[in-house]
């Protein structure tokens, strides 16, 4: 302890410092400070000052705690120095400096999304101008890597100098998990209200679907029964396809309904094996080449030599089927193409329907795989087949992708591993 002429002398005790009680194992944590009293060059005697702080360590500790767990940070305003001075951890958590922990006005400013920047300096310049406002203010502050990060804060005055606010305090905290919470539920309902909205419509237009080839069965039977029409003759023969033809309608249409209802509950069943997609392909090239409308070529684009793959034959084809059945559909002159070739990669096969039909308009690109979504309301279909090409081309460790131009055509590839599942 270095020795002056004359008064006191004190060294605060270091951090940490305990007090053990005497004869027992009791101890608490004190701060304090141990003063000499000098007269001239003689130390006359030493106080030991102290108080236990161990109630304020712990209520320090866990609001410490609390306040960083929170993402809480206190800071105020500085009216004479105009300065913020923030909590260290502020400056922490967007990762910019440190330094020492003071803003200008203008810094802090220039951190604040534009879109609530005036607000919010306008809101603090009336606060230090002695017009109190307890309002929460929600902005965007930009964190050291550039992104953007929700905040809120409230503020009050710490007294008052001749009708001034003496010193303005404050609290901001991270709101980010909230509004990411919060933009996942709206997300959430609006999927919602969107799924209610095409299951409302998906509903009228199966009544409608099923309405429309039962009554050209029923009619048309009725016609052949009870009418005046050999079954043998032109006409006759013309009303037995058309029977024919809606009653492939309804059937598809009723199968779709049911995949829909397997894939919802889990229940569709895949077997996989090693599979020849030449015999494959041309076995559903020449099930459709008699259904194509007579200005439309129907060509089979297969490599030289038959690939192998292993999957599941059945869904595949199931898959084709609605691709082709959407290209025989929409295309009313020119070529469908039906084909598959070895990826680049040489680990993936492609399998592809290409078409010059009407193509998709591009505002409507985004939605073709939504249940129940149809590009064209007025024609014929329930919106479920390219939904379920995708769930089963997914489950055969695939993915199906298309490119489109409106009135041009569309061309749909199915890219699938070649050892199965992947």
């Amino acid at each position: 302890m270095e020795r002056i002429v004359s008064g006191e002398q004190s060294i605060e005790l270091p951090v940490n410092t305990y007090v053990r009680k005497l004869g027992s194992e009791d101890k608490f944590y004190v701060k304090g400070q141990f003063i000499g009293e000098y007269d001239g060059r003689r130390l006359i005697r030493i106080f030991f000052l102290f108080r236990n702080i161990e109630e304020e360590l712990t209520r320090e500790y866990v609001l410490e705690m609390a306040l960083t767990d929170a993402k809480i940070f206190p800071w105020f305003f500085d009216i004479e120095q105009n300065k913020m001075i923030i909590d260290a951890r502020w400056f922490t958590h967007l990762g910019i400096p440190v330094g020492d922990c003071t803003l200008t006005a203008d810094e802090f400013a220039a951190r604040v999304h534009p879109e609530e920047r005036d607000g919010l300096i306008e809101a603090l310049m009336s606060q230090i101008a002695g017009k109190l406002n307890t309002d929460l203010f929600t902005y965007r502050l930009q964190r050291a890597d550039g992104t953007w990060e929700w905040f809120q804060e409230k503020s009050v005055y710490l007294g008052r100098t001749e009708g001034a606010p003496y010193r303005i305090v404050g609290v901001c905290q991270s709101i980010q998990n909230h509004k990411i919470v919060e933009q996942n539920l709206i997300a959430a309902r609006d999927r919602a209200q969107e799924s209610d909205r095409l299951k409302s419509a998906f509903l009228t237009n199966i009544s409608h679907e099923i309405r429309t080839p039962l009554n050209a069965i029923v009619g048309f039977s009725n016609l052949l029964t009870h009418g005046d029409i050999a079954i043998d003759s032109s006409e006759g023969q013309e009303f037995v396809s058309l029977i024919n033809t809606n009653s492939n309608q309804l059937l598809a249409l009723i199968s779709d309904v049911l995949d829909l209802s397997k894939i919802e509950s889990g229940t569709m069943e895949y077997n996989f094996a090693e599979c020849g997609l030449g015999r494959l392909l041309s076995d559903i090239y020449h099930n459709y080449l008699l259904d194509m409308r007579p200005d439309v070529r129907f060509d089979l684009m297969l490599p030289d030599e038959d690939m192998k793959i292993t999957t599941d034959a059945v869904r595949l084809r199931q898959v084709l089927d609605h691709l082709l059945s959407n290209a025989a559909k929409f295309t009313f002159a020119g070529h469908i193409g039906l084909g598959y070739a070895i990826a680049a990669d040489v680990r993936t096969v492609e399998l592809f329907v290409e078409d010059t039909g009407c193509g998709i308009p591009e505002d409507k690109q985004r939605d073709i795989f939504k249940r129940f979504f149809k590009v064209d309301s007025f024609v014929q279909g329930a919106g479920l087949g390219l939904p379920i090409c995708r769930t089963i081309t997914e489950r055969l460790g695939g993915t199906v992708s298309f490119v489109s131009r409106f009135g041009e055509g569309s061309r749909f590839a199915v890219t699938l591993p070649l050892d199965g599942e992947s």
